[in-house]
């Protein structure tokens, strides 16, 4: 639970900006990522209006604190059979693994599974620079590698670096040019049968093979289960976050849990310890993930109602991105919309908060990084919820 509870410290920590609502919100303090962008207009108004007006029962606001029940999962990561450790590895397998966290937390458990199929060593992951959040991070930096190494030493072999025969085999090289060693057609959700068809004849061939890219480059349908239990493990076991990490998370937890309504408690004091005197009760909050970045709104190909400058904007933002990767889709707004491939907009989210029960009394905090013409929205999102 430790663990599990540690990943959700994470995302706190890496996505919150701690803005505290007396209400519900108050106005957020940055300008928009998208100020070429005109106003965007509510879409929703007659829903607007009732969701304001609505006040919701204590009973209603009673079951939605209290804990959901126990649906009877139980942890998949047991197992009667003993983890077996090949003698010989076939050579090394390294991952460069791009997106954010949670993309590069996923591919990380696919990354173990796909060295044990192979039967291959794995080189800790190289996590690549984020295009939209700029974070350099290193694997080391974010998760605990000895605790990484120690947990799975049963199941593969790991190892910090490459050692000196394959010390040419880095990031650099394989941007120059073509070459033999790098595997870059893995399709989405490759099968088991595909990695031992395409992978194992580079690793007997020069001993070593790097797949890049490797998102979501292994299915979930159709594999043994001692696989399926590895990914586990590695998710809820072999992955932790370092020391000071957690720490941060856990005062981070504080401060929203206990908001102080002390003076001193600015932005740079945000995680200062609370004490028996700032504790006055465990305070309920909501923290909310809009998931309506640039790179979301402009991914998605949808209209948001900012007229031209958007849809020029937007336009912009795909090609220097993804490089023509992602064009404008062959679907209407409102296609795309009922097929559900729309992020929703923050005046949604207030319109889905206040449906749910939420009202004007919730402690709310954003977590996400610029919101696309947040300034706006947000004083929407204000009004519904």
């Amino acid at each position: 639970m430790r663990h599990q509870s540690g990943g959700a410290l994470f995302g706190l920590l890496g996505l919150l900006l701690p803005v505290f609502f007396p209400s519900l919100f108050s106005p957020l303090s940055h300008a928009s990522a998208f100020s070429e962008w005109n106003a965007i207009k509510p879409r929703h108004t007659h829903l607007l209006k009732s969701a304001v007006e609505r006040q919701s029962s204590d009973s209603v606001q009673n079951e939605f604190w209290n804990p959901l029940s126990d649906p009877g999962w139980r942890p998949c990561i047991q197992t009667t059979n003993a983890p077996s450790l090949p003698e010989k590895s076939r050579g090394y397998v390294q991952v460069f693994l791009d997106g954010g966290l949670n993309q590069q937390r996923m591919a990380v458990c696919d990354a173990v599974a796909v060295a044990k199929i192979l039967n291959a060593t794995l080189v800790i992951p190289y996590l690549e620079v984020n295009p939209v959040w700029q974070d350099s991070s290193s694997f080391g930096d974010i998760f605990d590698v000895e605790h990484f190494i120690d947990v799975l030493k049963d199941d593969i072999r790991i190892v910090r670096d490459l050692p000196d025969e394959f010390s040419w085999s880095t990031r650099e090289y394989y941007a120059t040019a073509i070459r033999p060693t790098r595997i870059k057609t893995a399709p989405v959700r490759a099968t088991v049968n595909w990695y031992l068809e395409n992978v194992s004849p580079v690793l007997q061939s020069y001993g070593i093979a790097a797949i890049a890219p490797f998102s979501h480059r292994l299915t979930y349908d159709n594999l043994p289960m001692d696989i399926q239990r590895l990914r586990c493990k590695v998710n809820f076991e072999g992955l932790i976050f370092v020391p000071h990490i957690r720490a941060l998370g856990d005062s981070l937890v504080n401060r929203l849990r206990y908001p102080s309504d002390d003076s001193r408690a600015t932005a740079g004091n945000y995680l200062r310890e609370v004490t028996d005197s700032t504790a006055k009760k465990v305070g309920k909050f909501v923290v909310l993930h809009l998931r309506f970045d640039k790179d979301m709104a402009a991914h998605s190909a949808c209209d948001f109602g900012g007229g031209k400058a958007e849809k020029l904007a937007l336009a912009k933002y795909r090609q220097v991105i993804w490089q023509g990767r992602v064009l404008n889709s062959q679907f209407t707004d409102e296609e795309l919309r009922s097929q559900g491939r729309c992020p929703l907009t923050p005046e949604e989210i207030g319109l889905l908060l206040a449906a749910l029960g939420f009202d004007n009394t919730t402690r709310l905090y954003l977590a996400s990084h610029k919101v696309v013409t947040e300034e706006n929205q947000s004083n929407i999102l204000q009004e519904t919820a």
